[in-house]
């Protein structure tokens, strides 16, 4: 009885947990389509990202090429990059906490510094909201598919 009492306790506890990690972890959707979102996300954009990755989401000249110590270089971030090709949450975690992060991802070498003191998750998800209004529409319905994926 005292073993079945104590995997019930368990088995609630594990659930409350579960439940506070949903509800702790922010809600990561892109708003492309919202004007206002994506207005902030360009002033968010120009302040914070176009320094590397260019006033007209270009990525650095030679992206493709990797520094001299193996680093990557800034990419284009207007579609024809590879951002795109990772959903809302995974671009989300990649701004906020940095490509460092996603190294088992494969992108361990990289510039790309942690927003996560720099920025708030609304000012994450509007620059990256700015950032997805600008792909040519078949790269967004690509990338609203690769989330659809995501979401199953």
């Amino acid at each position: 009885m005292t073993v079945a009492a104590a995997g019930l306790i368990l088995a609630s506890l594990l659930y409350l947990l579960s439940r506070y990690e949903a509800q702790s972890r922010p809600n990561t959707n892109l708003l492309a389509d919202s004007k206002e979102v994506v207005a902030v996300g360009l002033k968010v954009y120009q302040d914070r990202c176009a320094a590397c990755h260019g006033a007209d989401l270009e990525g650095e000249a030679n992206w493709r090429q990797r520094e001299p110590l193996g680093r990557k270089r800034a990419s284009p971030l207007n579609g024809t990059g590879w951002s795109w090709d990772h959903d809302d949450a995974t671009l989300f975690a990649i701004t906020k906490f940095g490509v460092r992060a996603m190294s088992g991802k494969g992108t361990l070498n990289s510039n790309m510094p942690a927003y996560e003191d720099l920025l708030s998750d609304n000012e994450i998800i509007a620059v990256l909201s700015y950032i997805k209004s600008v792909w040519p529409t078949e790269i967004q319905i690509k990338h609203d598919a690769l989330d659809q994926q995501q979401e199953n």
